[in-house]
């Protein structure tokens, strides 16, 4: 009698799941999820402007502050698909209240941090805890019908444009409200702040968060087996979706990195000038993702992150290319437009690209491990460009390298793109 071959998790072919079918709107979930999400990148985007303050108190130099950013980018990166994989067996509510108690933890850690080793550890340790994105992107997948993941995923876009903007502020104004005469420990309240933010943010999350429900037979998938990594990048489709994610996060690396200093040297802004222009960025960011869901029905996901692709690497080409300082930031603006459009495509398509809802934390949490790559390379990058080729390299190499990235995603994707895209959860991609 032949014996029956086991068959891995990415080829099983459970029935239609959840996202194949009809699901009541998702509304009343996003909104749930919303304020949890904005919260969460507020307490993220408090320690933008402090941390570099509290550590050349600590006697960092230049290079420090830029490895402490690396550092906790690094911890983003070797964590990912673990928090991914958890949310999967877990539950996104269980893994993103965990997330919110450590990251809790390692926020007042780092406004008592009394010497610069203090600091590098607790910022590696931030970077650990940092899984609370993609169980938040999985939980937007678990939701939302297909046709509508993009839309979804917009509340992502949303808190990252909203929190960038406001945590920010937050930081710097606490730090200037804060007395002198405490020292490190005046420089740390923020990182204070934003642990206290992350409780309360646990909390809501406890009170108002719904678990999706799920049938006895998706329970039972999320129990069984998990794919070893390599397998799931070998998955169709999945291995131009980090490429492809890792090449946006490092662009957008570079942009954010360099934009002061350019700003500064070619147009004379002050600090309060181009925080201003971050915030306003910002806001358009979070604005343009109302339009998401109409772009990503109209033209489809595929489309939509080809067409921010295009207006990314236009913007930050063209921008270095003027000098007038209005339609610099014109073309700023429109480099921003299309950074609107990919980040929620691109996560539609990774959750789109699993090959069931019993494994989309993993995929995404991969995704988000490839992204903080790019967060580690573009700051060097775009520093090492500027400083020793000249003030336009960062934007152009960034937009040039884009671009490639974009042609060679959709080369890469070909006929998959029909396979994977255009049908239902329910017909499960072979991986022979």
């Amino acid at each position: 009698m032949p014996t029956q071959r086991k068959s891995s998790p990415l080829q099983s072919n459970p029935s239609p799941s959840p996202n194949s079918s009809k699901k009541p709107s998702a509304d009343r979930p996003l909104l749930r999820l919303l304020p949890i999400s904005i919260l969460n990148i507020v307490e993220l985007g408090i320690a933008l402007p402090v941390l570099p303050a509290i550590a050349l108190a600590l006697g960092a130099t230049a290079f420090d502050v830029g490895l402490l950013y690396m550092l906790q980018s690094l911890g983003q990166f070797l964590t990912g698909p673990i928090w991914g994989r958890l949310s999967d067996r877990f539950g996104r509510k269980n893994i993103l209240m965990i997330t919110f108690a450590l990251a809790a933890l390692a926020e007042i850690l780092t406004a008592f941090a009394t010497s610069l080793i203090a600091l590098f550890i607790t910022r590696f340790f931030v970077g650990l805890c940092a899984g609370n994105v993609a169980a938040a992107s999985a939980y937007v997948a678990d939701v939302t019908t297909q046709e509508d993941r993009s839309k979804g995923m917009a509340v992502i876009g949303v808190s990252f444009g909203l929190g960038f903007t406001i945590g920010p502020a937050i930081g710097a104004l606490i730090s200037f409200l804060a007395p002198e005469t405490i020292s490190v420990w005046g420089l740390g309240l923020p990182f204070l702040v934003a642990g206290l933010l992350s409780l309360f943010t646990l909390i809501l999350t406890a009170f108002v968060l719904r678990e999706p429900p799920l049938s006895a037979e998706e329970r039972q998938n999320r129990r069984g087996p998990q794919p070893p990594i390599r397998e799931i990048l070998n998955h169709p489709g999945m291995l131009p979706m980090v490429l492809m994610f890792f090449a946006y996060t490092m662009s957008a690396s570079v942009l954010e990195a360099t934009f002061f200093l350019y700003a500064a040297d070619e147009f004379s802004l002050r600090a309060e000038h181009i925080g201003a222009t971050f915030a306003g960025l910002g806001l358009l960011l979070a604005i343009l993702q109302g339009s998401v869901g109409k772009v990503a029905k109209r033209l489809g996901d595929p489309a939509m992150v080809l067409l921010g692709i295009g207006l990314c690497s236009v913007g930050l080409v063209l921008s270095v290319s003027v000098e007038s300082l209005l339609i610099f930031l014109m073309f700023v603006a429109i480099a921003t437009a299309g950074r609107a459009y990919m980040h929620p495509g691109l996560l539609a398509l990774t959750s789109k690209v699993s090959p069931t809802p019993a494994l989309a934390g993993t995929f995404l949490g991969i995704l988000q491990s490839f992204g903080s790559l790019g967060r580690i390379s573009g700051p060097a990058i775009g520093g090492w460009t500027y400083e020793y080729v000249s003030h336009e390299a960062p934007f152009i190499i960034a937009g040039l390298f884009l671009l490639v990235c974009g042609i060679v995603w959709k080369i890469t994707l070909g006929r998959q793109e029909n396979q994977i895209f255009d049908s239902e959860v329910s017909k499960k991609f072979e991986t022979s």
